[in-house]
Protein backbone atom coordinates (compact mmCIF):
# COMPACT_ATOMS: atom_id res chain seq x y z
CA UNK A 1 0.00 0.00 0.00
CA UNK A 2 2.87 2.38 0.79
CA UNK A 3 4.28 1.78 -2.68
CA UNK A 4 0.92 2.65 -4.25
CA UNK A 5 0.69 5.94 -2.38
CA UNK A 6 4.33 6.72 -3.14
CA UNK A 7 3.63 6.27 -6.86
CA UNK A 8 0.51 8.43 -6.55
CA UNK A 9 2.58 11.18 -4.92
CA UNK A 10 5.07 10.98 -7.80
CA UNK A 11 2.22 11.29 -10.31
CA UNK A 12 0.80 14.29 -8.41
CA UNK A 13 4.22 15.97 -8.42
CA UNK A 14 4.43 15.45 -12.20
CA UNK A 15 0.90 16.84 -12.59
CA UNK A 16 1.81 19.88 -10.48
CA UNK A 17 4.94 20.65 -12.48
CA UNK A 18 3.00 20.42 -15.75
CA UNK A 19 0.37 22.84 -14.49
CA UNK A 20 2.43 25.39 -12.55
CA UNK A 21 5.44 25.85 -14.84
CA UNK A 22 5.14 29.22 -16.63
CA UNK A 23 1.49 29.39 -15.68
CA UNK A 24 1.46 33.18 -16.03
CA UNK A 25 2.99 33.25 -19.52
CA UNK A 26 1.82 30.11 -21.35
CA UNK A 27 -0.67 30.74 -22.93
CA UNK A 28 0.90 34.05 -23.87
CA UNK A 29 -1.75 36.30 -22.36
CA UNK A 30 -4.96 36.14 -20.40
CA UNK A 31 -8.08 36.18 -22.56
CA UNK A 32 -11.01 38.59 -22.10
CA UNK A 33 -12.94 35.91 -20.19
CA UNK A 34 -10.00 35.41 -17.84
CA UNK A 35 -9.67 39.16 -17.33
CA UNK A 36 -13.40 39.35 -16.58
CA UNK A 37 -13.21 36.56 -14.01
CA UNK A 38 -10.04 38.02 -12.52
CA UNK A 39 -11.37 41.56 -12.16
CA UNK A 40 -14.74 40.44 -10.80
CA UNK A 41 -12.94 38.13 -8.36
CA UNK A 42 -10.79 41.08 -7.29
CA UNK A 43 -13.81 43.36 -6.73
CA UNK A 44 -15.57 40.58 -4.81
CA UNK A 45 -12.48 40.02 -2.66
CA UNK A 46 -12.05 43.72 -1.92
CA UNK A 47 -15.53 45.23 -2.11
CA UNK A 48 -17.94 42.29 -1.97
CA UNK A 49 -19.46 43.39 -5.29
CA UNK A 50 -19.06 42.53 -8.98
CA UNK A 51 -18.17 45.01 -11.72
CA UNK A 52 -21.81 46.12 -11.93
CA UNK A 53 -21.94 46.84 -8.20
CA UNK A 54 -24.09 43.82 -7.31
CA UNK A 55 -23.47 42.52 -3.78
CA UNK A 56 -22.14 38.93 -3.73
CA UNK A 57 -24.10 37.88 -6.83
CA UNK A 58 -25.25 34.29 -7.44
CA UNK A 59 -24.11 34.67 -11.05
CA UNK A 60 -21.99 37.21 -12.91
CA UNK A 61 -23.42 39.27 -15.76
CA UNK A 62 -19.98 39.78 -17.35
CA UNK A 63 -20.42 40.36 -21.13
CA UNK A 64 -24.07 39.32 -20.98
CA UNK A 65 -23.30 35.60 -20.77
CA UNK A 66 -24.17 35.11 -17.08
CA UNK A 67 -21.01 33.44 -15.81
CA UNK A 68 -21.46 30.77 -13.14
CA UNK A 69 -20.29 31.69 -9.64
CA UNK A 70 -18.07 28.82 -8.46
CA UNK A 71 -14.90 29.58 -10.40
CA UNK A 72 -15.25 33.33 -9.80
CA UNK A 73 -15.44 32.89 -6.03
CA UNK A 74 -12.60 30.35 -6.14
CA UNK A 75 -10.54 32.94 -8.02
CA UNK A 76 -11.50 35.58 -5.44
CA UNK A 77 -9.70 33.49 -2.82
CA UNK A 78 -6.48 33.23 -4.80
CA UNK A 79 -6.62 36.90 -5.80
CA UNK A 80 -7.20 37.95 -2.19
CA UNK A 81 -4.24 35.90 -0.99
CA UNK A 82 -1.79 36.65 -3.82
CA UNK A 83 -3.03 39.89 -5.37
CA UNK A 84 -4.45 40.30 -8.86
CA UNK A 85 -2.12 38.83 -11.48
CA UNK A 86 -2.07 36.35 -14.35
CA UNK A 87 -0.76 33.68 -11.97
CA UNK A 88 -3.41 34.18 -9.28
CA UNK A 89 -6.15 34.36 -11.91
CA UNK A 90 -5.13 31.02 -13.41
CA UNK A 91 -4.23 29.35 -10.12
CA UNK A 92 -7.67 27.81 -9.33
CA UNK A 93 -7.74 25.93 -12.65
CA UNK A 94 -4.25 24.59 -12.01
CA UNK A 95 -5.06 23.52 -8.44
CA UNK A 96 -8.26 21.76 -9.46
CA UNK A 97 -6.45 20.17 -12.39
CA UNK A 98 -4.08 18.61 -9.85
CA UNK A 99 -6.93 17.72 -7.50
CA UNK A 100 -8.63 15.86 -10.35
CA UNK A 101 -5.60 13.58 -10.64
CA UNK A 102 -6.07 12.60 -6.99
CA UNK A 103 -9.84 12.27 -7.28
CA UNK A 104 -9.71 10.05 -10.36
CA UNK A 105 -7.36 7.68 -8.51
CA UNK A 106 -9.84 7.18 -5.65
CA UNK A 107 -12.82 7.04 -8.00
CA UNK A 108 -11.15 4.37 -10.15
CA UNK A 109 -10.29 2.37 -7.05
CA UNK A 110 -13.89 2.55 -5.85
CA UNK A 111 -15.30 1.54 -9.23
CA UNK A 112 -12.87 -1.25 -10.12
CA UNK A 113 -11.25 -2.26 -6.81
CA UNK A 114 -7.77 -2.22 -8.33
CA UNK A 115 -4.80 -0.02 -7.39
CA UNK A 116 -2.86 -0.53 -10.63
CA UNK A 117 -5.85 0.57 -12.70
CA UNK A 118 -6.34 3.55 -10.38
CA UNK A 119 -2.70 4.60 -10.77
CA UNK A 120 -3.00 4.30 -14.55
CA UNK A 121 -6.07 6.57 -14.53
CA UNK A 122 -4.25 9.15 -12.41
CA UNK A 123 -1.17 9.04 -14.65
CA UNK A 124 -3.19 9.31 -17.87
CA UNK A 125 -5.04 12.36 -16.57
CA UNK A 126 -1.87 13.93 -15.13
CA UNK A 127 -0.13 14.01 -18.52
CA UNK A 128 -3.26 14.46 -20.66
CA UNK A 129 -3.11 17.37 -23.14
CA UNK A 130 -6.84 17.85 -22.51
CA UNK A 131 -6.35 18.30 -18.76
CA UNK A 132 -3.07 20.23 -19.00
CA UNK A 133 -4.53 22.76 -21.43
CA UNK A 134 -7.62 23.46 -19.30
CA UNK A 135 -5.43 23.69 -16.20
CA UNK A 136 -3.39 26.56 -17.61
CA UNK A 137 -6.04 29.24 -18.03
CA UNK A 138 -9.00 30.30 -15.94
CA UNK A 139 -11.89 28.07 -16.91
CA UNK A 140 -14.75 26.26 -15.21
CA UNK A 141 -13.99 22.81 -16.64
CA UNK A 142 -11.58 21.50 -14.00
CA UNK A 143 -13.75 22.74 -11.15
CA UNK A 144 -16.87 21.13 -12.63
CA UNK A 145 -15.04 17.83 -13.14
CA UNK A 146 -13.64 17.89 -9.59
CA UNK A 147 -17.01 18.38 -7.89
CA UNK A 148 -18.61 15.83 -10.22
CA UNK A 149 -16.03 13.14 -9.40
CA UNK A 150 -16.22 14.03 -5.72
CA UNK A 151 -20.00 13.59 -5.90
CA UNK A 152 -19.53 10.11 -7.39
CA UNK A 153 -16.90 9.16 -4.79
CA UNK A 154 -19.12 10.26 -1.90
CA UNK A 155 -22.11 8.45 -3.41
CA UNK A 156 -20.31 5.12 -3.75
CA UNK A 157 -18.83 5.50 -0.28
CA UNK A 158 -22.32 6.15 1.09
CA UNK A 159 -23.37 2.72 -0.21
CA UNK A 160 -20.73 1.13 2.02
CA UNK A 161 -22.52 1.84 5.31
CA UNK A 162 -21.16 5.41 5.37
CA UNK A 163 -24.66 6.79 5.09
CA UNK A 164 -23.84 10.29 6.29
CA UNK A 165 -21.97 10.94 3.05
CA UNK A 166 -25.09 10.85 0.86
CA UNK A 167 -26.09 14.49 1.56
CA UNK A 168 -22.49 15.53 0.93
CA UNK A 169 -22.66 13.75 -2.41
CA UNK A 170 -25.82 15.70 -3.23
CA UNK A 171 -24.08 18.93 -2.18
CA UNK A 172 -21.14 18.19 -4.46
CA UNK A 173 -23.42 17.42 -7.40
CA UNK A 174 -25.32 20.64 -6.67
CA UNK A 175 -22.12 22.67 -6.77
CA UNK A 176 -21.23 20.94 -10.04
CA UNK A 177 -24.59 22.02 -11.45
CA UNK A 178 -23.70 25.64 -10.67
CA UNK A 179 -20.16 25.46 -12.02
CA UNK A 180 -20.47 25.06 -15.79
CA UNK A 181 -23.24 24.81 -18.39
CA UNK A 182 -22.57 21.17 -19.53
CA UNK A 183 -23.32 20.09 -15.96
CA UNK A 184 -26.99 20.96 -16.58
CA UNK A 185 -27.14 17.82 -18.72
CA UNK A 186 -24.52 15.64 -17.04
CA UNK A 187 -25.56 15.94 -13.38
CA UNK A 188 -29.33 15.18 -13.71
CA UNK A 189 -28.65 12.29 -16.10
CA UNK A 190 -26.05 10.62 -13.90
CA UNK A 191 -28.00 11.23 -10.68
CA UNK A 192 -31.11 9.61 -12.19
CA UNK A 193 -28.98 6.70 -13.39
CA UNK A 194 -27.50 6.22 -9.91
CA UNK A 195 -31.00 6.21 -8.38
CA UNK A 196 -32.19 3.62 -10.90
CA UNK A 197 -29.18 1.33 -10.43
CA UNK A 198 -28.75 1.69 -6.67
CA UNK A 199 -32.25 2.75 -5.60
CA UNK A 200 -32.82 -0.10 -3.14
CA UNK A 201 -29.63 0.68 -1.26
CA UNK A 202 -30.32 4.41 -1.29
CA UNK A 203 -33.87 3.99 0.05
CA UNK A 204 -32.52 2.19 3.10
CA UNK A 205 -30.65 5.37 4.06
CA UNK A 206 -33.64 7.38 5.34
CA UNK A 207 -31.61 9.90 7.31
CA UNK A 208 -29.34 10.44 4.32
CA UNK A 209 -32.37 10.97 2.07
CA UNK A 210 -33.65 13.69 4.40
CA UNK A 211 -30.28 15.41 4.05
CA UNK A 212 -30.46 15.05 0.27
CA UNK A 213 -33.94 16.60 0.27
CA UNK A 214 -32.68 19.55 2.35
CA UNK A 215 -29.70 20.10 0.03
CA UNK A 216 -31.94 19.82 -3.03
CA UNK A 217 -34.38 22.37 -1.59
CA UNK A 218 -31.57 24.88 -1.01
CA UNK A 219 -30.36 24.59 -4.61
CA UNK A 220 -33.92 24.74 -5.95
CA UNK A 221 -34.59 27.99 -4.08
CA UNK A 222 -31.23 29.41 -5.16
CA UNK A 223 -32.05 28.77 -8.82
CA UNK A 224 -35.67 29.87 -8.42
CA UNK A 225 -34.62 33.29 -7.15
CA UNK A 226 -31.65 33.49 -9.56
CA UNK A 227 -32.87 32.11 -12.92
CA UNK A 228 -29.69 33.38 -14.56
CA UNK A 229 -28.02 30.28 -13.07
CA UNK A 230 -29.83 28.19 -15.67
CA UNK A 231 -27.57 29.65 -18.34
CA UNK A 232 -30.35 30.73 -20.71
CA UNK A 233 -28.38 33.79 -21.82
CA UNK A 234 -25.41 31.65 -22.86
CA UNK A 235 -27.67 29.15 -24.63
CA UNK A 236 -29.17 32.00 -26.66
CA UNK A 237 -25.68 33.21 -27.59
CA UNK A 238 -24.55 29.77 -28.82
CA UNK A 239 -27.72 28.20 -30.21
CA UNK A 240 -27.76 26.39 -33.55
CA UNK A 241 -28.41 28.70 -36.48
CA UNK A 242 -31.51 28.32 -38.66
CA UNK A 243 -29.20 28.32 -41.67
CA UNK A 244 -27.46 25.16 -40.44
CA UNK A 245 -30.70 23.43 -39.48
CA UNK A 246 -32.36 23.86 -42.88
CA UNK A 247 -29.42 22.13 -44.56
CA UNK A 248 -30.04 18.83 -42.75
CA UNK A 249 -31.67 15.87 -44.49
CA UNK A 250 -34.49 15.56 -41.96
CA UNK A 251 -35.44 19.21 -42.38
CA UNK A 252 -35.40 18.91 -46.17
CA UNK A 253 -37.67 15.86 -45.94
CA UNK A 254 -40.09 17.17 -43.32
CA UNK A 255 -39.59 20.96 -43.15
CA UNK A 256 -39.78 20.47 -39.40
CA UNK A 257 -37.27 22.61 -37.51
CA UNK A 258 -37.29 20.38 -34.43
CA UNK A 259 -36.41 17.28 -36.47
CA UNK A 260 -33.77 19.27 -38.33
CA UNK A 261 -32.28 20.30 -35.00
CA UNK A 262 -32.15 16.65 -33.87
CA UNK A 263 -30.47 15.69 -37.14
CA UNK A 264 -27.83 18.40 -36.78
CA UNK A 265 -27.25 17.54 -33.11
CA UNK A 266 -26.61 13.89 -34.02
CA UNK A 267 -24.18 14.89 -36.77
CA UNK A 268 -22.31 17.20 -34.41
CA UNK A 269 -22.26 14.48 -31.75
CA UNK A 270 -20.40 12.13 -34.10
CA UNK A 271 -17.76 14.79 -34.79
CA UNK A 272 -16.49 14.35 -31.23
CA UNK A 273 -15.30 10.86 -32.14
CA UNK A 274 -13.36 11.82 -35.24
CA UNK A 275 -9.73 10.74 -35.38
CA UNK A 276 -8.64 14.29 -36.09
CA UNK A 277 -10.39 15.76 -33.04
CA UNK A 278 -9.45 13.00 -30.62
CA UNK A 279 -5.88 12.16 -31.62
CA UNK A 280 -4.46 14.60 -34.19
CA UNK A 281 -5.22 18.31 -33.72
CA UNK A 282 -8.04 18.66 -31.18
CA UNK A 283 -10.44 21.58 -31.03
CA UNK A 284 -10.11 24.09 -33.88
CA UNK A 285 -10.27 26.97 -31.40
CA UNK A 286 -6.72 27.80 -30.30
CA UNK A 287 -8.00 28.89 -26.90
CA UNK A 288 -9.23 25.32 -26.33
CA UNK A 289 -6.44 23.28 -27.92
CA UNK A 290 -2.85 23.72 -29.06
CA UNK A 291 -3.89 22.78 -32.65
CA UNK A 292 -1.07 20.22 -33.00
CA UNK A 293 -2.12 17.54 -30.50
CA UNK A 294 -5.43 15.76 -30.13
CA UNK A 295 -7.48 15.87 -26.97
CA UNK A 296 -5.86 12.51 -26.25
CA UNK A 297 -2.56 10.93 -27.24
CA UNK A 298 -2.56 8.50 -30.14
CA UNK A 299 -1.60 5.61 -27.86
CA UNK A 300 -4.83 6.27 -25.95
CA UNK A 301 -6.74 5.02 -29.00
CA UNK A 302 -5.51 1.47 -28.33
CA UNK A 303 -6.38 1.61 -24.65
CA UNK A 304 -9.79 3.15 -25.35
CA UNK A 305 -10.74 0.34 -27.72
CA UNK A 306 -9.79 -2.36 -25.24
CA UNK A 307 -11.41 -0.44 -22.38
CA UNK A 308 -14.70 -0.06 -24.23
CA UNK A 309 -14.69 -3.73 -25.19
CA UNK A 310 -14.08 -4.76 -21.59
CA UNK A 311 -16.84 -2.53 -20.20
CA UNK A 312 -19.40 -3.68 -22.80
CA UNK A 313 -18.78 -7.36 -22.12
CA UNK A 314 -18.24 -7.11 -18.33
CA UNK A 315 -21.62 -5.45 -17.80
CA UNK A 316 -21.17 -4.22 -14.25
CA UNK A 317 -23.23 -1.41 -12.74
CA UNK A 318 -20.10 0.66 -12.16
CA UNK A 319 -18.93 0.10 -15.73
CA UNK A 320 -22.35 1.12 -17.02
CA UNK A 321 -22.20 4.40 -15.04
CA UNK A 322 -18.78 5.11 -16.60
CA UNK A 323 -20.05 4.33 -20.11
CA UNK A 324 -23.06 6.61 -19.73
CA UNK A 325 -20.81 9.37 -18.37
CA UNK A 326 -18.46 9.00 -21.34
CA UNK A 327 -21.12 8.72 -24.04
CA UNK A 328 -23.31 11.65 -22.97
CA UNK A 329 -20.29 13.93 -22.42
CA UNK A 330 -20.34 15.32 -26.01
CA UNK A 331 -24.09 16.10 -25.94
CA UNK A 332 -23.80 19.63 -24.43
CA UNK A 333 -21.40 20.52 -27.24
CA UNK A 334 -23.50 18.84 -29.92
CA UNK A 335 -26.63 20.79 -28.95
CA UNK A 336 -25.16 24.20 -29.82
CA UNK A 337 -22.90 25.84 -32.39
CA UNK A 338 -19.13 25.42 -32.84
CA UNK A 339 -19.00 21.64 -32.31
CA UNK A 340 -16.84 19.79 -31.57
CA UNK A 341 -16.10 22.06 -28.65
CA UNK A 342 -13.59 20.79 -26.09
CA UNK A 343 -14.94 22.98 -23.27
CA UNK A 344 -18.60 22.06 -23.70
CA UNK A 345 -17.63 18.40 -24.12
CA UNK A 346 -15.35 18.65 -21.07
CA UNK A 347 -16.85 15.59 -19.38
CA UNK A 348 -14.98 13.49 -21.93
CA UNK A 349 -12.09 14.46 -19.67
CA UNK A 350 -11.94 12.02 -16.80
CA UNK A 351 -14.40 9.51 -18.23
CA UNK A 352 -12.31 8.61 -21.26
CA UNK A 353 -9.16 8.58 -19.16
CA UNK A 354 -10.82 6.05 -16.88
CA UNK A 355 -11.75 3.94 -19.89
CA UNK A 356 -8.15 4.16 -21.12
CA UNK A 357 -6.97 2.94 -17.72
CA UNK A 358 -9.41 0.02 -17.92
CA UNK A 359 -8.07 -0.83 -21.38
CA UNK A 360 -4.47 -0.61 -20.20
CA UNK A 361 -5.14 -2.93 -17.27
CA UNK A 362 -7.12 -5.34 -19.48
CA UNK A 363 -4.19 -5.68 -21.90
CA UNK A 364 -1.81 -6.03 -18.97
CA UNK A 365 -3.87 -8.95 -17.66
CA UNK A 366 -3.82 -10.65 -21.05
CA UNK A 367 -0.06 -11.04 -20.65
CA UNK A 368 0.64 -14.01 -18.41
CA UNK A 369 4.35 -13.75 -17.73
CA UNK A 370 5.56 -11.08 -15.27
CA UNK A 371 8.36 -10.03 -17.60
CA UNK A 372 5.85 -9.37 -20.38
CA UNK A 373 3.64 -7.37 -18.02
CA UNK A 374 6.59 -5.26 -16.90
CA UNK A 375 7.78 -4.78 -20.48
CA UNK A 376 4.33 -3.67 -21.62
CA UNK A 377 3.95 -1.25 -18.71
CA UNK A 378 7.41 0.26 -19.22
CA UNK A 379 6.91 0.53 -22.99
CA UNK A 380 3.52 2.23 -22.54
CA UNK A 381 4.84 4.75 -20.02
CA UNK A 382 7.90 5.44 -22.19
CA UNK A 383 5.80 6.09 -25.29
CA UNK A 384 3.43 8.36 -23.37
CA UNK A 385 6.30 10.34 -21.89
CA UNK A 386 7.80 10.71 -25.38
CA UNK A 387 4.45 12.00 -26.67
CA UNK A 388 4.24 14.32 -23.64
CA UNK A 389 7.69 15.72 -24.44
CA UNK A 390 6.62 16.49 -28.00
CA UNK A 391 3.44 18.15 -26.76
CA UNK A 392 5.27 20.32 -24.22
CA UNK A 393 8.01 21.26 -26.67
CA UNK A 394 5.41 22.57 -29.09
CA UNK A 395 3.16 24.08 -26.41
CA UNK A 396 5.82 26.25 -24.76
CA UNK A 397 7.38 27.17 -28.09
CA UNK A 398 5.36 27.41 -31.28
CA UNK A 399 1.91 27.50 -29.67
CA UNK A 400 2.71 30.42 -27.37
CA UNK A 401 4.16 32.44 -30.25
CA UNK A 402 1.80 31.54 -33.09
CA UNK A 403 -1.50 31.92 -31.28
CA UNK A 404 -0.74 34.91 -29.05
CA UNK A 405 -3.21 37.01 -31.04
CA UNK A 406 -6.07 34.66 -30.13
CA UNK A 407 -5.24 35.17 -26.46
CA UNK A 408 -5.40 38.98 -26.97
CA UNK A 409 -1.71 39.44 -26.42
CA UNK A 410 -0.67 43.08 -26.25
CA UNK A 411 -3.40 44.36 -23.94
CA UNK A 412 -1.14 44.19 -20.89
CA UNK A 413 1.63 46.03 -22.75
CA UNK A 414 -0.86 48.70 -23.87
CA UNK A 415 -2.18 49.33 -20.37
CA UNK A 416 1.30 49.36 -18.82
CA UNK A 417 2.33 52.01 -21.32
CA UNK A 418 -0.71 54.29 -21.12
CA UNK A 419 -0.95 54.29 -17.32
CA UNK A 420 2.35 56.19 -17.21
CA UNK A 421 1.22 58.73 -19.83
CA UNK A 422 -0.70 61.05 -17.52
CA UNK A 423 -0.26 64.03 -19.84
CA UNK A 424 -2.93 62.59 -22.14
CA UNK A 425 -6.48 63.48 -21.16
CA UNK A 426 -8.14 60.98 -23.50
CA UNK A 427 -7.12 57.52 -24.68
CA UNK A 428 -9.00 55.96 -27.58
CA UNK A 429 -8.67 52.17 -27.71
CA UNK A 430 -9.74 50.14 -30.72
CA UNK A 431 -12.46 47.58 -30.04
CA UNK A 432 -11.08 45.35 -32.78
CA UNK A 433 -9.97 42.63 -30.32
CA UNK A 434 -13.26 42.56 -28.34
CA UNK A 435 -14.02 43.74 -24.79
CA UNK A 436 -10.88 45.89 -24.37
CA UNK A 437 -12.30 47.73 -21.37
CA UNK A 438 -11.95 44.67 -19.13
CA UNK A 439 -8.17 44.64 -19.62
CA UNK A 440 -7.90 48.26 -18.52
CA UNK A 441 -9.90 47.46 -15.40
CA UNK A 442 -7.83 44.34 -14.76
CA UNK A 443 -4.31 45.71 -15.25
CA UNK A 444 -5.00 49.13 -13.76
CA UNK A 445 -6.78 47.49 -10.80
CA UNK A 446 -9.35 50.24 -11.12
CA UNK A 447 -11.20 50.82 -7.83
CA UNK A 448 -14.84 49.81 -8.22
CA UNK A 449 -16.28 53.16 -7.14
CA UNK A 450 -14.04 55.02 -9.58
CA UNK A 451 -15.24 52.79 -12.40
CA UNK A 452 -18.96 52.83 -11.54
CA UNK A 453 -18.97 56.62 -11.11
CA UNK A 454 -17.69 57.24 -14.63
CA UNK A 455 -18.72 54.29 -16.80
CA UNK A 456 -20.90 54.74 -19.86
CA UNK A 457 -22.17 51.42 -21.22
CA UNK A 458 -22.31 50.64 -24.91
CA UNK A 459 -25.85 50.31 -26.29
CA UNK A 460 -24.89 50.27 -29.96
CA UNK A 461 -24.85 47.29 -32.33
CA UNK A 462 -21.16 46.77 -31.52
CA UNK A 463 -22.05 45.83 -27.93
CA UNK A 464 -20.76 42.29 -28.46
CA UNK A 465 -17.30 43.77 -29.19
CA UNK A 466 -17.22 46.10 -26.21
CA UNK A 467 -19.75 46.24 -23.39
CA UNK A 468 -18.35 49.59 -22.24
CA UNK A 469 -18.02 52.76 -24.31
CA UNK A 470 -16.17 54.89 -21.79
CA UNK A 471 -14.85 55.19 -18.26
CA UNK A 472 -12.44 57.67 -16.68
CA UNK A 473 -10.28 58.87 -19.62
CA UNK A 474 -10.56 55.66 -21.65
CA UNK A 475 -12.77 55.36 -24.75
CA UNK A 476 -13.50 52.02 -26.42
CA UNK A 477 -14.69 52.27 -30.00
CA UNK A 478 -17.26 54.83 -31.08
CA UNK A 479 -14.75 56.75 -33.19
CA UNK A 480 -13.58 56.42 -36.78
CA UNK A 481 -10.01 55.05 -36.89
CA UNK A 482 -9.79 55.84 -40.60
CA UNK A 483 -11.15 59.37 -40.98
CA UNK A 484 -10.12 60.73 -37.57
CA UNK A 485 -7.85 63.74 -37.47
CA UNK A 486 -5.52 63.64 -34.44
CA UNK A 487 -6.12 65.90 -31.49
CA UNK A 488 -3.41 66.99 -29.12
CA UNK A 489 -3.53 65.42 -25.68
CA UNK A 490 -5.10 62.26 -27.09
CA UNK A 491 -3.54 58.81 -27.51
CA UNK A 492 -4.91 56.46 -30.16
CA UNK A 493 -4.35 52.70 -30.08
CA UNK A 494 -4.77 51.01 -33.45
CA UNK A 495 -4.31 47.65 -35.11
CA UNK A 496 -1.84 47.56 -38.04
CA UNK A 497 -4.63 47.54 -40.62
CA UNK A 498 -6.28 50.56 -39.00
CA UNK A 499 -2.96 52.39 -38.80
CA UNK A 500 -2.23 51.71 -42.47
CA UNK A 501 -5.67 53.05 -43.41
CA UNK A 502 -5.41 56.38 -41.60
CA UNK A 503 -6.35 59.18 -44.00
CA UNK A 504 -4.22 61.70 -42.09
CA UNK A 505 -1.41 59.31 -41.30
CA UNK A 506 1.30 61.92 -41.91
CA UNK A 507 0.13 64.09 -39.04
CA UNK A 508 0.20 61.21 -36.55
CA UNK A 509 3.28 60.45 -34.50
CA UNK A 510 3.99 56.87 -33.44
CA UNK A 511 4.76 56.73 -29.73
CA UNK A 512 5.10 52.97 -29.37
CA UNK A 513 4.74 49.79 -31.40
CA UNK A 514 3.73 46.58 -29.64
CA UNK A 515 4.79 43.27 -31.15
CA UNK A 516 3.50 39.73 -30.78
CA UNK A 517 6.01 37.12 -29.48
CA UNK A 518 6.68 36.01 -33.07
CA UNK A 519 7.75 39.54 -34.08
CA UNK A 520 4.59 40.53 -35.97
CA UNK A 521 3.20 43.97 -35.18
CA UNK A 522 0.25 43.87 -32.80
CA UNK A 523 -0.65 47.52 -32.12
CA UNK A 524 0.39 51.09 -32.89
CA UNK A 525 0.08 53.72 -30.17
CA UNK A 526 -0.04 57.13 -31.86
CA UNK A 527 -0.85 60.77 -31.17
CA UNK A 528 -0.81 64.12 -32.94
CA UNK A 529 2.57 65.39 -34.12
Amino acid sequence: MRRIYFLLIVIVIIASALRFYRLDSAPASISWDEASVGYNAWTIANYGRDEYGKLFPAYFRSFGDDKHPVHVYATAISVKLLGLSEFSTRLPSAIFGILNVILIFFLARLLFKNDILALAAAFFLAISPYSIHFSRFNHEANLALAFFMLGLILFFLSLKEKKGLLPLSALSFGITFLTYHPSKIMVPTVVILLVVLYGKQVLKNRIGLLGVFAVGLVFFLLIFFNPGLLGIARINQTSLSKESIVKTKLYKLTHNEFLGRINLTFIQYTWHFSINYLFVSGDKNSRLSDQATGEFYRLDALFLLFGLAYLFFKRSKEGFVLLVWALIAPIPSALVAEAPHAARAMYMMGSWHLISAVGFYFVLNLLRKPILKAGFAVASVTILLFLLYGYLNYYYGEFVKRYAIDWQYGMKQIVEYVKDQQEYTQIFMTEERSQPYIFFLYYLKTPLSEYLNSVIYNNSISKSHSTVSFYDRYYFGGWDPIESFPNKGVLYILTPSQYDGLRYKLVFETKKIIYYPNGITAYFIVTAK
